[in-house]
């Protein structure tokens, strides 16, 4: 006969968290870089995003698809270095926030990628895809747990 005591008491399931989800290696470029070789690198390494360093390898910026495509409505120079249209505003998440405080994060600042830093290094890469993904599996987890535990209590 199948025991169920104590399974009230045990947590299944954990809550996913960036670490979970990231990508890695970051992919970063320059600052010494041209638009054009940023547009170039995100298509051979299929990112939406480019994490911009300086000659120290500290974070200046972040450069994303919504950045090209408005430097190519502008019609500016694809020869410009890529500061010219990188984000210097950098906002960061450790690798321990739960997938839906990162959501909530992206959704505060309107920004669809997020570096995810660890003592302050560069250890990874999460986008809205990433995590509506990541919830989106949990929830269908969760429910499926619910319904096994159900079950069993019939038995």
């Amino acid at each position: 006969m199948l025991s169920l005591r104590g399974i009230n008491r045990v947590k299944v399931v954990r809550s996913l968290t960036v670490r979970d989800v990231m990508k890695k290696p970051v992919i970063v470029i320059g600052t010494n870089n041209t638009i054009r070789e940023a547009a170039k690198k995100m298509t051979e390494k299929g990112v939406g995003s480019l994490v911009v360093i300086d000659n120290n390898e500290e974070v200046v910026g972040i450069v994303t698809e919504r950045d090209l495509a408005r430097a190519i409505a502008e019609g500016v120079d694809l020869e410009s270095p890529i500061t010219e249209i990188m984000s210097d505003e950098v906002y960061t998440v450790a690798p321990e926030t739960s997938v839906l405080k990162a959501i909530e994060m992206m959704r505060l600042h309107n920004i669809r990628h997020l570096p995810v830093v660890e003592d302050d290094k560069l250890i990874g890469m999460v986008s809205l895809r990433d995590l509506a993904y990541a919830a989106v599996a949990e929830m269908i987890i969760r429910r499926i747990l619910e319904v096994l535990k159900e079950e069993l209590e019939e038995i």
